[in-house]
């Protein structure tokens, strides 16, 4: 059975998906919601500040459109949370598609309300990793 801590950990992915399909600019001011100020993000084996994260998100962003697709699982265990999901890529260059395979592991704080489950650090891994050079 899960606590209401999972629960509040489960409802941050799946609003993360609805958020995400909104464009660069909506991401930005989601993440405001998701992340500590000092949360950190792990993508491609490097391990970025949220600001760094940020920034690369919107180098990716000007290079392609990236549109989530299917949530396939979630697991949660008290403050960590998996998920397994489809990213469909269009390269604006070449109008090449693609679709990745990702996963990503999170830890979450549990603050008070309004503010709720927020990240402290994930790690992203993808089968075809994205490049913006």
């Amino acid at each position: 059975m899960s606590t209401d801590f999972e629960e509040r950990i489960r409802a941050r992915f799946q609003e993360g998906f609805d958020q995400w399909n909104h464009g660069y600019e909506a991401w930005l001011k989601w993440c405001d919601t998701l992340y500590e100020s000092d949360a950190h993000y792990n993508v491609y084996s490097k391990r970025l500040t949220l600001q760094e994260y940020k920034d690369m998100m919107g180098q990716l962003f000007a290079v392609y459109d990236i549109e989530l697709g299917q949530l396939d699982n979630i697991l949660i265990e008290g403050d960590w949370g998996a998920i397994r999901y489809s990213v469909y890529i269009l390269d604006k260059k070449t109008g090449v598609r693609s679709e990745l395979k990702t996963m990503e592991f999170v830890q979450f704080k549990e603050n008070p309300a309004p503010t709720g489950a927020r990240v402290v650090e994930g790690w992203a891994l993808s089968d075809n990793p994205l490049s913006a050079g």
